[in-house]
């Protein structure tokens, strides 16, 4: 129960293996590729949970090298070793403490990076070329775990273009190697989109892949504000220290040096865009951003008491930013293992349905569940209506007329708006036909089991239960 979205990954990751069919059974605008992670890491063993965590922890391992040995080319081995330190402290803060998909993408990203880098240092076209697409090999592969990094694809391989330029190759060598690198990046989407034609479901890929993120409805200017806020208060000084150390590198260029200030100025360029592509603003979206921001910045941290005071000034942060529930074990895991145990009996032979709640509280359970729409947020955020391909308040009325066995609430929406059909429709559903079997207080909110009553006669074992609790 780290954060919602992983949780839903792990979750579809798994019924892949049993066969279900994302986009058609299971409904997300995730690209194919994080779900084949999820279902790799899925077959290691146990719940998936603790495999997961350790995959997304190599991941995290292998971008902080990287960063540590691109920032060396223009730090010391202190300074550098502190911009991967601060890589992978300040991922807290910004929800990337488990697997994210810019947590595991970034070491994609960071191969294709330190590939242009090293593109730097050789005037051999052939080496340009060999390093040109395994970076576009790397950039076709991360966007099949998110979209947006196609931004700094497209830089990259502007980038290596222009490297082709400034060494005079041949336009007939430009142009072949230029055709062959657009195919190597498109080839993993080329893939996906020709299996789900083969099946059959292509529609149902378009719809989700990239129709519905245009259908949304604009968030409200309180949930954009709220977005904004905490990006910004989250990466504070990370944030302010970019134009400075940009206009540091810019004052410190030497005439024979390689060219990595563009390279790392065209690149934190290209990772803003694709941050702010979508018009969302969470605050995860940023670590995107983070990884040429550490490598960026590094100089500044050089051994000197300036650079000391802005070390510990990044390095602290995470810790000062972070609520205190943050660094005590175990919380979650009671939660989800109450909130397990109270599901169960009422699950053996009906599905469950979170109608909010944690999404992985299927596969704890082992349950079915009764729509495609099993992460919470896709039919009660107002923001999803028109994006899901059918009405949520239809949608919402046929799963509840296959009266799940329990169903779970919680006493507050983890959005400022929910949508009131959908809304009002589970708590008719909860007065007439249910009984509040479990509370489970989390540190946040506090989660509701509701059991159908034919399943469980009699009075609500819990004291003050009401079929109007608010939720």
């Amino acid at each position: 129960m780290l954060e919602f979205d992983e949780q839903l990954y792990l979750l579809i990751g798994d019924r892949l293996l049993h066969g279900s069919l994302p986009y058609v059974e299971l409904w997300d605008r995730k690209p194919i590729g994080l779900f084949l992670f999820y279902a790799v890491v899925r077959m290691l063993g146990g719940t998936g949970i603790i495999q997961y965590q350790i995959a997304a922890t190599l991941c995290v391992a292998i971008t902080g090298s990287l960063i540590w040995a691109m920032a060396r080319r223009a730090a010391g081995p202190i300074a550098s070793f502190g911009a991967a330190l601060c890589y992978i402290l300040l991922l807290m803060t910004f929800h990337g403490t488990g697997g994210q998909s810019p947590v595991i993408y970034n070491v994609l990203t960071a191969i294709a990076a330190w590939c242009a880098f090293r593109s730097n240092d050789t005037d051999s076209p052939a080496r340009i070329a060999r390093l040109a697409l395994i970076a576009m090999a790397m950039m076709g592969t991360a966007i099949q775990f998110k979209y947006t990094p196609v931004v700094e694809g497209m830089f990259f391989g502007c980038y290596f273009l222009w490297r082709f330029w400034r060494i005079h190759a041949p336009i007939a060598w430009t142009v072949s190697v230029a055709m062959a690198m657009i195919l190597v990046a498109l080839l993993p989407t080329i893939a996906a989109i020709g299996f789900y034609a083969a099946t059959g479901h292509l529609d149902a890929f378009f719809q989700a892949n990239f129709l519905s993120i245009f259908q949304r409805h604009p968030f409200p200017a309180q949930t954009r504000g709220g977005q904004e806020t905490l990006t910004v208060t989250n990466g504070l000084w990370i944030i302010l220290l970019i134009p400075v150390a940009i206009a540091w590198r810019w004052f410190k260029r030497r005439s024979d040096e390689k060219p990595d200030f563009p390279l790392i100025l065209g690149w934190i360029g290209a990772a803003l865009v694709g941050f702010g592509l979508l018009g969302d603003f969470y605050d995860f979206y940023f670590i995107t951003v983070l990884l040429p921001a550490c490598i960026l910045i590094a100089p500044l941290m050089r051994p000197s008491r300036v650079g000391f005071a802005l070390g510990c000034l990044l390095l602290f942060w995470p810790m000062l930013s972070l609520p205190s529930y943050a660094f005590k074990t175990g919380l979650y895991q009671r939660v989800a293992g109450d909130l397990t145990t109270a599901i169960r009996p009422y699950v053996q032979d009906r599905c469950l349905y979170v109608y909010d709640g944690p999404a992985v509280l299927y596969l704890l359970t082992n349950s079915c569940a009764p729509t495609r729409f099993i992460y919470p947020d896709h039919l009660t955020n107002p923001t999803e209506a028109p994006a899901l391909g059918v009405d949520p308040a239809a949608e919402e009325t046929r799963l509840l007329a296959t009266r799940p066995g329990a169903i779970v609430t919680a006493s507050s929406p983890p959005i400022p708006h929910v949508n009131p059909a959908t809304q009002q429709l589970v708590r008719a559903a909860l007065a007439r036909d249910y009984v509040l079997v479990a509370r489970v207080p989390s540190p946040d909110r506090i989660f509701y089991v509701w059991a159908l009553r034919s399943l469980h006669p009699g009075p609500s074992p819990i004291r003050g239960a009401s079929p109007n609790m608010p939720f």
